[in-house]
């Protein structure tokens, strides 16, 4: 049996409140070794709350500690406050997430290779990795120190995996993928396949060969069976701390910049270039060879036929600056009474004619 993640993760306050950088109200000393909910607290967790109906209850709870921010603990006055210990910081959600992560046991981590897992020899792994049966690993793989593989996966020849990186069981990474350090991939993701590319005349559809690859660059996270598609010459491009919902397709040659967005079911087709902080909403599709700026928010269901400026909220389909779409719905839900005003005009103005 694979033994599990060994990684101590008993923490005092104080020192959960240096490594986020937020100050600790209350015993410094106390011992803690989870983060969750209010409704699931023990009295060894920490918990969050940043609004003050959240506060109220997280008092109630089990909870040893409570992150939380300075304003809202001032505004409760409470008995219980003198019987938690408060971690207080200006971004009570950032600082608990870092807390959660420092305190959650990494999945699938043993620091060993499986006998099961189908290695080639050429392939050269770094320290403290975790190889879990099932794994299939051709020749040429190079996979950093700290990376875990779990049960399933299917690494290519010819990638390349940075260090820290976690993919999920059923992770499919085809020839010639390189990932960079720090990345997840959940379950059923498949990076690199060939890109829909074909030539068509009248004697049918020509298949043009895939010859590029995929980069996944630092910080990224790809959700659940997300297909990201091989450049067909060239790179497809995942920039550094983008984060990719469940069930997304990125066509050949995409660039999706950095710290971008993208929430589940939506879609971009091949070769169009998303700037910095790009956000698009669920099932929104992006057509090809566009490019949209830093900052571009399309909300759920954008078609995004055309490229946008900086900073611009976009709705529709196809996709206009939001308040302009919110104008044509309105007119469009007044339709039925405008029809019945015209027919009256008509029918007055033949009358008049008479």
């Amino acid at each position: 049996m694979i033994a599990g993640n060994e990684k101590d993760n008993n923490y005092k306050i104080s020192k959960l409140a240096a490594m986020t950088g937020s100050e600790v109200k209350g015993d410094g000393a106390l011992m803690v070794d989870n983060a969750c909910g209010v409704g699931e607290s023990v009295k060894t967790s920490v918990t969050f709350a940043d609004q003050k109906e959240y506060l109220k209850e997280a008092l109630k709870s089990e909870a040893a500690a409570i992150v939380s921010s300075y304003e809202i603990c001032n505004q409760i006055d409470s008995d219980l406050k003198a019987e938690k210990t408060f971690l207080l910081t200006d971004h009570p959600r950032r600082v608990y997430a870092k807390i959660a992560d420092i305190l959650t046991p990494q999945p699938y981590q043993s620091g060993k290779i499986s006998e099961r897992a189908v290695i080639d020899q050429s392939c050269r792994a770094g320290k403290n990795v975790s190889i879990h049966p099932g794994v299939v690993i051709a020749e040429n793989v190079e996979i950093g120190d700290n990376t875990i593989l779990a049960p399933g996966v299917i690494i290519g020849p010819d990638v390349e995996i940075g260090e820290n990186c976690l993919l999920h069981p059923g992770v499919i990474i085809e020839r010639d993928t390189v990932i960079e350090n720090d990345v997840i991939i959940q379950s059923g993701a498949v990076i690199g396949s060939d890109g829909f590319g074909f030539a068509t005349d009248e004697s049918g559809h020509h298949k043009i060969p895939q010859q590029g690859n995929v980069i996944i660059e630092a910080e990224v996270e790809i959700g659940a069976n997300v297909t990201i598609d091989r450049g067909a010459s060239g790179p497809t491009i995942i920039k550094k701390g983008t984060k990719l919902d469940n069930l997304i397709q990125i066509g050949h040659n995409v660039e999706v910049g950095e710290e971008s967005l993208l929430v589940s079911q939506c879609g971009i087709a091949g070769s169009t270039k998303l700037g910095r902080r790009v956000t698009l909403g669920g099932q929104s599709g992006v057509v090809g060879h566009i490019n949209l700026a830093d900052n571009t928010t399309a909300a759920a269901r954008a078609m995004v036929t055309s490229r946008t400026k900086e900073g611009v909220f976009i709705s529709g389909a196809p996709a206009q600056v939001h308040r302009e779409a919110l104008k044509e719905q309105a007119y469009l839900r007044r339709l039925p009474k405008y029809i019945e005003q015209i027919k009256e005009l008509e029918k007055r103005i033949e009358e008049l004619e008479k």
